[in-house]
């Protein structure tokens, strides 16, 4: 498949560059995010090469995973590389993060809500989600979009060691979205 770019009045998602490299480098690198996430550790910029480079085609030409590069819009075009988004399709689970300058303005729930839009146009089965316990602003953006929290237990992705921290869990079902109860504080 073809990757397919994405659009909001205030989004654009399309696929990571090579001139993002240098930021994307940057943003993983902070240890805030570093025990979040499943990336390499330290992150090096030919690990960012690599991904864009190769995963990223690689994903969307086998549909195995499709990714996307966040990019905020401004009145004159796309104003910066803002975050990155993945939905890996044989579960199907997405994961997402969000540079520190972009954080809190709703960019990244209204990026997740495009991809499930765009998942759901496609195919019925319900996305999954999950984040290491503790993520605050992964728990924000999926309550916000409509996922239903199902609970905590290990990670279903294997983290840079091996290991599969505990991890909060939710899903998110085609059809109408809400706000669900039940989610840690």
């Amino acid at each position: 498949m073809k990757p397919v770019e994405l659009r909001s009045e205030r989004l654009l998602l399309d696929q990571p560059r090579p001139e993002d490299a240098s930021l994307i480098v940057e943003e993983l690198r902070e240890p805030e995010i570093e025990h979040v996430l499943t990336t390499p550790w330290p992150y090096e910029r030919h690990h960012a090469e690599g991904f864009i480079e190769r995963v990223v085609p690689q994903g969307w030409e086998s549909e195995r995973e499709f990714t996307w590069a966040l990019r905020a819009t401004g009145a004159d075009g796309p104003a910066g590389f803002a975050g990155m988004i993945g939905l890996r399709t044989e579960r199907p689970d997405l994961g997402y993060w969000t540079v520190r300058a972009h954080r809190g303005r709703g960019l990244t729930t209204e990026a997740v809500g495009l991809v499930a839009d765009w998942w759901f146009e496609r195919d019925e089965r319900p996305l999954a989600w999950e984040c290491v316990v503790g993520n605050a602003g992964s728990v924000g953006v999926a309550r916000a979009v409509g996922f239903r929290y199902t609970g905590e237990r290990a990670a279903m992705a294997a983290y840079r060691d091996g290991s599969h921290p505990l991890s909060w869990h939710g899903v998110l079902e085609r059809g109408p979205r809400r706000r669900h109860e039940g989610w840690p504080a």
